[in-house]
């Protein structure tokens, strides 16, 4: 996957917030009966449309960024291993990073090869070195970039502080790898967490809410008026519109929290939100709002 630049994610999210924002007007204009579009698409539908707009965008903008630079960070061991071999050889330090180039590092593979070009036409090691970590600006690998401008300018046995270097890396990413295993059954517990209040939600308005609003509709027919029993329609209404927007939220911030824990950035969490927002508000069309399934529990 490609790099996503930092001004390229602004862009989306400053488009993505607009439209949701347009969204949001829409059914603001819905609410206050300016036009409308049938019973079956509600104000409710455009805010929840709104918010999946203003954050899947950018979700998908971080998800590839992020992915670009684990492949940056995975293959960087395999780098400064590569190069410490290749000085042990006898080549100097811009000659192995050139050789190390012709080799295959993933993400890091195009702007290596650019670096050994630059230093073949003669532009000075140190000013290649910069233009290379300011295209692969992940924190390992800018460590790694002043750790050889320092071996560069220093000399003496270059490769062992390489060989260092190496090790350094494979324990941090290590160390990554063995946190996110342990957080991962905590991104799994939000996520039945979430279900499971979806559920409990489908599960009280069919059993509950739509019973008891049918027992009003059936006491106004035998016409007992002001003394019915039940759960008169508008009522109904306003809880169908609480749960959802209820919904929405904990599918939210649920993702967000999911992203905090299991990768140590909200941002990560985005993608987590927007597979909840979607797969809730779905559901609630599905299950609630347009009843085209029915659960049966216990007998209900």
């Amino acid at each position: 996957m490609p790099k996503v630049p930092q001004k390229i994610q602004t862009i989306v999210w400053v488009v993505s917030i607009l439209l949701g924002l347009v969204m949001g007007t829409i059914a603001a204009l819905i609410w206050a009966e300016v036009f409308s579009l049938g019973e079956s698409i509600t104000p409710s539908d455009f805010i929840a449309l709104g918010i999946l707009i203003a954050i899947a965008p950018p979700s998908i903008a971080f998800y590839i960024d992020s992915h670009w630079r684990e492949g940056i960070d995975s293959n960087l061991p395999n780098l400064l291993r590569d190069i410490a071999d290749a000085q042990r050889t006898g080549l100097s330090l811009p000659r192995a990073i050139t050789e190390s180039s012709k080799r295959n590092y993933g993400p890091l593979t195009p702007e290596l090869k650019k670096m050994a070009a630059k230093i073949s036409w003669g532009i000075p090691f140190d000013q290649a070195m910069r233009s290379f970590t300011n295209y692969a600006d992940t924190e390992l690998n800018n460590r790694a970039a002043i750790l050889i401008l320092e071996a560069q300018r220093s000399g003496g046995v270059i490769e062992d502080i390489f060989d260092s270097a190496q090790k350094h890396v494979e324990d941090i990413l290590a160390l990554k790898k063995e946190r996110l295993g342990q957080m991962k059954p905590y991104i799994w517990i939000i996520y039945a967490a979430f279900f499971i209040f979806l559920l409990v939600i489908v599960v009280l308005f069919q059993t509950f809410f739509y019973p008891m609003s049918e027992m009003y509709l059936e006491f106004q027919d035998v016409g007992f008026g002001g003394q019915s029993m039940g759960l008169p329609p508008q009522i109904l209404a306003s809880y169908t519109i609480l749960f959802l927007h209820m919904t929405i939220i904990e599918g939210l911030f649920s993702g967000l929290v999911a992203g905090k824990m299991g990768e140590g950035k909200a941002s990560a969490g985005l993608k987590h939100s927007t597979i909840m927002v979607l797969v809730g508000w779905i559901s609630y069309k599905i299950f609630i709002e347009l009843r085209l399934l029915t659960i049966n529990i216990g007998g209900f």
